[in-house]
């Protein structure tokens, strides 16, 4: 980690989505929790909540896969799932 912060320094233009957003969070688990909480005290969802944070950061959403574990992939699929935003077999779930 030491090396790749040196690295970073020393040539400022390799600054990644990435390396930015591990300055906040240290595991993706750790930002999948973050999402994931701050999607419940919103009542917004999950992907809702990924999306504005990209774009408050000035990230690539493109660049977030790195750091979104399995549990919180499932909720996006799922939420996008429901929006139609992607082809799939939706889930069954109950009309209420």
């Amino acid at each position: 980690m030491e090396l790749i912060i040196n690295e970073i320094m020393t040539n400022p233009n390799k600054i990644t989505d990435v390396f930015l957003i591990t300055k906040e969070f240290y595991t993706p688990t750790e930002f999948s929790q973050h999402i994931e909480k701050t999607a419940n005290m919103s009542c917004n969802s999950c992907w809702d909540i990924l999306i504005d944070y990209c774009s408050s950061n000035n990230i690539e959403p493109e660049s977030m896969s790195k750091l979104i574990n399995a549990s919180l992939k499932a909720k996006i699929e799922s939420e996008v799932l429901d929006l139609n935003l992607i082809k799939g077999k939706k889930p069954n779930k109950l009309p209420f």
